[in-house]
């Protein structure tokens, strides 16, 4: 990861997105009293069942016991923050149906978003826990839960140590029978902020699973990126994932990056059975230019 930062031909090569450095700190805007009720923001509870409070303190009474995905208006926030499992947050005093109290800011997502093969069907995201290993290495998980009705459905924890999850979106099932929502979260690098691949979720019959992290990798003198293709973005291929590797060696130079003669493109093809991915031993041959989009 050291010879990445310190090469630029690398960033030339991928124009990589730079993001903001995450923390395990979780803080939110609060409402303005003025604003009209039809310009009010929303926030939705990570954590299932959480007791609202009468003050900013667990030691304070328990208003009433909020399920997952409870729909919030934030007012207000605490003086100080409280940090519980390595992840710091204050308090926010809350609007939830004709219930106020306090809840804290850990228990609230930091991304909300639904499935699209099921409206009924919610996802919320955010951090779990932080804390140094016994090496010293700060690990922090994250998590993704679906429920449906204020009931959960479903939990994924994302465990990253080289890189942190930045970013998260639904795509829907791409072309695929066999999945309601292929959910891909963006992984950038912990010290400087570039995005070095993804990860690649799948959601079906109300359960999640882990398909696959894609890493780039780059040192001095050479270079390797992998990215999925979908049904949905290519021509005549049905049920059919690509695994797409672009591997770029012997470079010494800008000139050298782009030689296409350093430059090897590998297709390879896969199926989902419904809990991993199946390399196509016997795939009948599939166009490279079949490929019409690969924006995720």
């Amino acid at each position: 990861m050291k010879n990445v930062k310190k090469s630029a031909l690398y960033l030339c090569l991928f124009a990589m997105v730079n993001v903001f450095a995450q923390t395990e700190q979780v803080e939110f805007e609060v409402m303005d009293k003025e604003i009209p009720a039809e310009e009010l923001s929303y926030e939705y509870l990570l954590a299932h069942k959480v007791f609202l409070r009468e003050k900013p303190s667990v030691r304070s009474k328990k208003v009433t016991l909020l399920d997952i995905g409870t729909k919030m208006v934030l007012w207000e926030k605490s003086l100080y923050a409280k940090e519980i499992d390595g992840i710091k947050s204050y308090w926010y005093r809350v609007t939830t149906g004709d219930q106020t109290g306090w809840v804290w800011g850990g228990m609230i997502a930091q991304k909300s978003f639904g499935s699209i093969a099921d409206n009924q069907v919610k996802f919320v995201y955010g951090y779990e826990s932080s804390a140094k290993n016994a090496s010293g290495v700060t690990e922090t998980t994250y998590q993704l839960r679906a429920f449906k009705n204020g009931q959960q459905l479903d939990k994924m924890v994302l465990d990253r140590l080289a890189a942190i999850p930045v970013h998260i979106e639904n795509h829907g099932s791409l072309g695929l029978f066999n999945v309601e929502d292929v959910i891909t979260v963006d992984l950038a690098d912990k010290d400087t902020g570039y995005q070095v691949g993804k990860s690649y979720l799948f959601w079906n019959n109300g359960r999640f699973k882990k398909v696959a992290d894609l890493i780039d990798y780059a040192d001095t003198n050479y270079l390797k990126t992998e990215h999925f293709v979908f049904p949905s973005d290519m021509q005549g291929v049905k049920s059919t994932i690509l695994l797409k590797t672009t591997i770029t060696k012997n470079i010494k130079s800008l000139n050298d990056a782009l030689a296409q003669d350093n430059v090897e493109f590998i297709t390879t093809p896969y199926v989902w059975n419904g809990s991993k991915l199946i390399k196509k031993e016997e795939a009948r041959e599939i166009r490279d230019d079949a490929v019409v989009s690969t924006n995720f």
